[in-house]
C-alpha cells in the first residue's frame, strides 16, 4: 500500500507488515499523550499481558491524520476492529484520547455511540449489536478524524422525504385555515 508521500508500507508504520515509514517514527512516547499529573491522570494497571505496542502508533496515526485534516480537509477513519490491542492497551488509549464535549447516541439498525475526544476533530464511533440486550456486543469500532462523523450526516434520500412531509403538513395547515 502507498501512503500520501507514495512510499509503500502501512499506515501503522510497517507494524502489520509493510515497510517502517518515517513519519511515524518520530520518538513520541505514550506518556507524550498522556494527561499530565493535575489534570485527572491517575496510573494505570500493570497490563497481565504483553503489549503490542498500538496505542502509540495509533495515536501517532492519529496526530498525522489530524494535521491532515487541518491542511488539507481530508477525513480520515481508522478501523479499530482489526488492530490487535490488550482490553488494558484498549483502556489506555481511550485514557490518552479523553472525552470532549460533544456525545450522541443514535438507535439505527442498532445501538451507536459517537463521542468527541478531548481532541477536536477525533471521534470514538461504536456500533452495538441490536439484539444484545446487554449492549455489549461491539459490531465496529472507529477513530474518525473529521469535522463531524458521517454518520451524523443528513442523507440525500432523507432530506427529500422530510421536504415532502413538510410541504404535506403545511398544505394541511393550509386548508384547515381556510375552513
Amino acid at each position: 500500500m502507498s501512503d500520501v508521500n507514495g512510499k509503500s508500507g502501512d499506515k501503522f508504520g510497517g507494524k502489520f507488515g509493510g515497510k517502517s515509514d518515517d513519519r511515524f517514527n518520530d520518538g513520541l512516547e505514550l506518556k507524550d499523550f498522556m494527561p499530565k499529573p493535575g489534570q485527572g491522570a491517575e496510573a494505570a494497571p500493570e497490563p497481565d499481558l504483553p503489549e503490542t505496542g498500538n496505542v502509540v502508533l495509533l495515536l501517532n496515526e492519529i496526530r498525522h491524520a489530524l494535521q491532515r485534516l487541518i491542511d488539507t480537509g481530508e477525513p480520515t477513519t481508522l478501523d479499530l476492529s482489526g488492530i490487535p490491542m490488550t482490553k488494558a492497551e484498549t483502556e489506555e488509549f481511550d485514557r490518552a484520547l479523553g472525552e470532549g464535549e460533544v456525545r450522541v447516541s443514535l438507535d439505527a439498525g442498532g445501538p451507536s455511540e459517537i463521542i468527541e475526544t478531548g481532541f477536536a476533530g477525533v471521534w470514538r464511533v461504536t456500533h452495538r449489536a441490536a439484539s444484545d440486550a446487554s449492549g455489549d456486543m461491539v459490531l465496529a469500532r472507529y477513530i474518525e478524524i473529521t469535522v463531524i462523523p458521517e454518520i451524523l450526516l443528513s442523507q440525500r434520500p432523507d432530506m427529500q422525504r422530510a421536504l415532502t412531509r413538510l410541504k404535506a403538513r403545511l398544505e394541511l395547515s393550509s386548508e384547515e385555515e381556510a375552513l
